[in-house]
């Protein structure tokens, strides 16, 4: 008989996997989950950042995240919204960030 324990186990790996597997992408290259691709750029002063270019604006920030953590520097935005013009049409956004 499969004790409970084990039920719990198996439940918490598969939704797990399943958040993992829908997620975005932490390291440099194409994501489509997030139609996004982040590479590494030699930003003006000289030190390393990372740009990601999006198809949809939301998909740079969640990349940003999934790169960097919550804590990241913005570089450089280029297309993306603002407060009080989110309802504009844009299209493929790009952002320069750095990881501390």
């Amino acid at each position: 008989m499969v004790s409970i324990a084990t039920i719990r186990v198996v439940l918490v790996l598969g939704i797990a996997t399943l958040a993992a597997a829908c997620g975005a992408k932490g390291t440099l290259g194409n994501d489509p989950n997030t139609d996004s691709q982040a590479t590494k750029v030699t930003w003006t002063d000289g030190k390393a950042a990372i740009q990601i270019n999006c198809g949809m604006p939301g998909g740079c920030q969640t990349r940003a995240v999934a790169i960097c953590g919550d804590n990241y520097q913005t570089l450089s935005m280029q297309n993306m919204p603002n407060r009080g013009d989110m309802t504009s049409v844009r299209g493929p956004a790009s952002v320069v960030i750095r990881c501390p």
